[in-house]
């Protein structure tokens, strides 16, 4: 039946539309706001603009709307989501992005889900429908390995060409000027649409320049430098976990080297999204202690301290004395920009990487100094398979004697590898003997020193704090903590500051305990000297991250509260402080946009 079938047609096509228009949407703003702000209000928005019908429009109209709504899309979408974002509003800026660009476009691709003929309760359930089955379908598209080098231009302006081009094959078959004549030629009227094809089609992408937004292509062919502002963007491609940036704030033009540092320049940054993995200093920022040599990257271009103090506080797990083995081997769970692989294989460990983000590595390895790891070290893969996967090799994997696991992104973490049933899976990789001393008696296997380091970053005293330390404690029995703030933290700040808090743990019985560190210790860094020179002022008492022991903030499979209390929190991560600057309250916090100048967040 034709009327069926074309209905189906219809449906589907709207279907399409509106999955492929939501997902080039979100992943042309998540970079500017975030995964967690810019999906708070979305789908409430999509869901209340396809109950929007309060008149029948014809298809053909529709077609036409749509095709300039999709058009527009892409220029409407990046500077409104820009002007908003320097809001400084994480709640209201996308709902005011969705408002003025998702909006309209949802009510011209639902409706061609809803057929004008039919009554009005019937056509808003087809949009309804239409919408939600979008909203799932976009999900799909965002987990497509082959839309990745598919840009957020051309899937916008291809939705365009596409409904102009229906609008052309839909029109009546006999043109408008020759309606009167007894005997229009059908090839007339072909040749008429075939003209009309080639023309709009021709036009739409001749304008393909003047209708795409800023956003750069991924990935990037060669590096992109700013033509107002001094920074050069490296790379950017889309990957597993978002949009990977890698970029450099270069010295400003007229920097001659006496004048005050007040600009943040010099400084090359790693970018998942909306957020800073690290970076490093470079140029007339890289200093060594007693003028060594600095490390370099791939291109043998000097590098600089890490932006971050984090992942140089990792590093004290080598100073732990509680046993007498000398830890040889390190897993690294989540790279960032391999600050702490670096680290401890410069002091002669083995280290292996996991790592979720092909991407992340490759950035890691080119400009970020990191050594190639072979396939015995290197496994890009979630960390949970991983840990579970050598627990059923154990008879042929060997133990690692630290493991660090610093998987923090964004102002949330995977919440599946914080539970007890991966720290029990994570722990049998552990080492179970300790060094073995030659004495006068037959002296049982000392256990073997484990260092589990967690970087958890958020407030001191909070729900979330809790949850982790408290899992954490009942997984290995033995634990410290410690923070990397610039500063020393008061009691009025314990419930306001966002830090990171790096843990501690051992499963071996004998007090956690560490050395005084030397200067081998530095790597000839001032980072390194300045965070582990005083480690001890930067411990955190451990009873005030748990509070009162309770099994309800212990986290498990079937148990994990945390991806919702991490939402809570999530929007101050959005205007929260890098780790290496410092928040000093609630009212007074410093913005993360702030912390780095707007063009950088908006260059990707």
């Amino acid at each position: 039946m034709p009327s069926f079938t074309s209905h189906v047609v219809a449906n589907l096509l709207s279907l399409l539309a509106l999955s492929l228009a939501l997902f080039a949407y979100r992943r042309s703003i998540i970079p500017i706001y975030g995964a967690a702000p810019t999906t708070y209000s979305l789908n409430s928005v999509v869901i209340l603009a396809s109950l929007v019908h309060p008149f029948p429009i014809s298809r053909r109209t529709t077609l036409l709307f749509g095709a300039f709504f999709a058009s527009t899309a892409p220029l409407l979408t990046y500077w409104v989501a820009v002007w908003t974002a320097r809001w400084d509003m994480p709640i209201v800026g996308p709902l005011v992005t969705h408002l003025a660009t998702v909006w309209p476009l949802v009510i011209m691709l639902t409706s061609l889900a809803a057929e004008p003929k039919i009554p009005i309760g019937y056509r808003v359930l087809a949009s309804l429908g239409c919408s939600a089955g979008g909203i799932v379908l976009s999900n799909f598209w965002a987990e497509t390995r082959v839309l990745r080098v598919v840009s957020g231009n051309q899937v916008f302006i291809g939705l365009a060409t596409s409904f102009l081009n229906l609008w052309v094959a839909t029109s009546p078959t006999t043109s408008m000027s020759f309606r009167k004549k007894k005997a229009t030629s059908p090839f007339h009227s072909r040749y008429m649409k075939l003209a009309l094809f080639a023309t709009l089609n021709g036009s739409i992408w001749a304008s393909f320049n003047l209708l795409r937004s800023p956003i750069l292509p991924h990935p990037l062919p060669q590096p992109y430098y700013h033509p107002t502002f001094p920074l050069v963007i490296h790379s950017s491609v889309q990957s597993l976990t978002g949009l990977i940036v890698v970029g450099e704030a270069l010295p400003p033009p007229n920097d001659g080297g006496s004048g005050a540092d007040t600009d943040m320049h010099s400084m090359r940054y790693l970018r998942a999204d909306h957020s800073l993995l690290g970076g490093v200093w470079v140029g007339d920022k890289v200093a060594t202690i007693d003028n060594a040599p600095p490390p370099v990257d791939s291109f043998d271009r000097p590098l600089g301290d890490s932006i971050y103090s984090t992942f140089v506080l990792h590093e004290a797990a080598r100073l732990v004395n509680s046993t007498s083995r000398t830890a040889e081997r390190v897993a690294v769970i989540g790279l960032g920009v391999g600050i702490s692989p670096i680290g401890f294989s410069r002091h002669g460990l083995s280290t292996t990487i996991v790592e979720i983000d092909p991407a992340v590595y490759d950035a890691a390895r080119l400009y970020f100094g990191l050594p190639e790891h072979d396939d015995e070290t290197l496994f890009l893969e979630d960390a949970r398979g991983w840990a579970a996967r050598r627990r059923k090799n154990l008879s042929t994997d060997s133990l690692f004697d630290i493991i660090v696991h610093d998987c923090f992104s964004g102002g949330g973490v995977p919440e599946h590898i914080f539970t007890i049933e991966f720290w029990s899976d994570l722990k049998a990789s552990l080492h179970q003997q300790g060094v073995l001393v030659v004495v006068s008696l037959v002296i049982p296997s000392v256990f073997c020193l484990i260092i589990f380091l967690q970087n958890f970053a958020g407030s001191i005293v909070s729900d979330s704090s809790r949850m982790i330390s408290q899992t954490l404690l009942k997984s290995f029995g033995n634990c410290r903590a410690f923070h990397d703030a610039q500063h020393q933290i008061t009691e009025a700040q314990r419930t306001t500051e966002l830090v990171n808090i790096v843990f501690f743990c051992t499963p071996h019985s004998s007090p956690l305990t560490f050395r005084k560190a030397r200067k081998s210790d530095y790597l000839n860094s001032y980072l390194r000297e300045f965070i582990l020179s005083d480690l001890p002022k930067r411990e955190v008492d451990f009873e005030l991250l748990t509070g009162q022991l309770d099994d309800e903030f212990i986290i498990r499979d079937d148990h994990n509260l945390l991806g919702e209390l991490q939402n809570n929190l999530g929007h101050h991560h959005w205007q929260c402080a890098l780790p290496f600057f410092s928040c000093s309250s609630v009212d007074e916090i410093l913005v993360m946009r702030k912390v780095l100048p707007d063009i950088f967040w908006e260059t990707f």
